[in-house]
């Protein structure tokens, strides 16, 4: 898919349902966002959540889809050690892949301010660990950088050649801001370049503009975490103000149809087949 060079749309969720809900929409791949982890946990994204925290949300949502399932894994939660292990636990819960960032640890939200990056040296320690972890070619290792936001999209280019010369199979530059960029980033090396698309931090661009540009991979890491919260906080105040939720019952799923989607229809089916067969 990332091969294709045509902006796979790609969003990110933080649970099995938000995996559930991406597979029954019809796009082919799922993104394990540690923001929203982090936000599902109360935390902001500054390194708060482990390791093991996140590889058993990897587990819960790879169980719950078909897609494959690409998962954020910050810096790696440690040392080169750290690394090796993150990457086998990921591998064995069945994750697609995963990227790995060029920042200091504790890392931030590629949005926030305040960051900043280790070496090139020390990023190849971090990439070369992953990738002598894996024990597969197809579990994917992506090199990210955060320095567009930080130095500019002439750094960050310059630093994803230096990740996809090491051997990596895709690289990663969030806050490209403008069409220009993305085809620039696309352009500057070999392997497949992912895009993030935030959209209440950067302009947003259509898909069809983006896959012209020549990126493998368009995320949508928060979009979903962002709508929840909006609209919970909309309920939340309407219940407040009004005493109760009735101007927002159009706006909700029928909870027959979230039963379906969840599967209680073929659980029932499968306990009548059992109970026939007995």
């Amino acid at each position: 898919l990332l091969a294709q060079r045509k902006a796979l749309i790609t969003p990110g969720c933080h649970d099995a349902l938000g995996a559930t809900l991406i597979e029954q929409a019809g796009l082919r791949a799922i993104y394990m966002s540690g923001y929203c982890v982090a936000a599902s946990y109360g935390r902001p994204d500054i390194g708060l959540i482990s390791g093991s925290q996140m590889v058993e949300r990897a587990a819960q949502i790879v169980l719950a889809t078909k897609l494959p399932v690409l998962v954020d894994a910050d810096t790696g939660y440690g040392g080169v050690s750290n690394i090796f292990e993150a990457v086998r636990a990921y591998e064995q819960v069945g994750a697609a892949g995963l990227h790995l960032e060029d920042q200091v640890s504790p890392k931030k939200c590629g949005a926030m301010t305040g960051k900043a990056l280790v070496t090139d040296a020390e990023m190849a320690e971090r990439l070369n660990a992953a990738l002598r972890a894996r024990g597969s070619s197809d579990f994917l290792i992506i090199g990210r950088t955060d320095a567009a936001s930080i130095f500019g999209i002439d750094e960050a280019i310059r630093r994803l050649k230096v990740m996809a010369n090491l051997g990596v199979d895709a690289v990663m530059a969030p806050a490209l801001s403008s069409l220009e960029d993305c085809r620039r980033a696309a352009n500057a090396v070999k392997v497949p370049v992912l895009h993030t698309v935030t959209e209440t931090v950067r302009p947003v661009f259509p898909q069809a503009q983006l896959a012209q540009t020549g990126l493998g991979m368009a995320m949508y890491p928060v979009s979903l975490v962002m709508a929840i919260v909006g609209v919970q906080r909309k309920l939340l105040e309407e219940l407040k103000e009004t005493g109760d939720t009735v101007g927002l019952v159009p706006a909700m799923q029928p909870l027959p149809s979230i039963s379906k989607l969840l599967g209680a229809e073929r659980y029932a089916s499968f306990e009548a087949e059992i109970a026939r067969e007995h």
